[in-house]
């Protein structure tokens, strides 16, 4: 049995795509024309900004349909922000973010995502419960505002203990993020 295939054996990677450049070329001749080849998504930093910007709202619905009840549920996905800033970024830009601004970016907007969702959770939460008690008032109202502080005075350990994790995990998210980023830049 012959054991060293040739070059156009498709026992071998070189093979096959002999084989392939051979059919297109055949194909080519045949129709008079040229055969583009699949068009490789160039990479556009500023897709890339636009769609990570998209984190904002995905963020809010995320917060706001699971704060309903539960200001710490609504503080709970916060994190996604940052890994859905990189998602994005890597999709709109169609470059994964790597180093330098192409990794400062989505990690900076997921970031003010993730803190402005906190900052929205508890107000947002303890003005349902404020409505659902039956009290009047916007929530600019001073009415409100006595209760929001008072509500705030009472349960900290409830703020503070989930806030606490959610910036652990925001801060693993982010090392691994750079962890992975490093490791591709360093590859040989």
């Amino acid at each position: 049995m012959y054991t060293n295939p040739g070059p156009g054996n498709y026992a071998t990677a070189k093979g096959r795509m002999f084989e392939a450049e051979a059919q297109a070329k055949a194909t080519s001749a045949q129709i008079g024309g040229n055969i583009l080849p699949r068009p490789i998504r160039p990479y556009n930093y500023t897709r890339g900004v636009l769609f990570s910007l998209l984190t904002v709202p995905i963020a809010a619905i995320l917060v706001a349909a699971f704060g309903l009840n539960s200001p710490a549920a609504g503080v709970a996905t916060t994190p996604f922000a940052i890994a859905i800033a990189f998602s994005l970024f890597a999709y709109g830009s169609g470059r994964s973010p790597v180093v330098g601004r192409n990794f400062l970016v989505p990690s900076g907007i997921g970031l003010i995502t993730m803190i402005v969702g906190i900052l929205i959770s508890y107000p947002y939460s303890l003005y349902l419960s404020f409505i659902y008690e039956e009290r009047a008032g916007s929530i600019l109202s001073p009415a409100f505002a006595t209760y929001l502080t008072t509500r705030l005075s009472e349960d900290s350990g409830q703020i503070i203990i989930p806030i606490t994790v959610v910036s652990v995990i925001a801060a693993v998210i982010l090392f691994r993020k750079a962890r992975a980023a490093l490791a591709s830049t360093t590859t040989p």
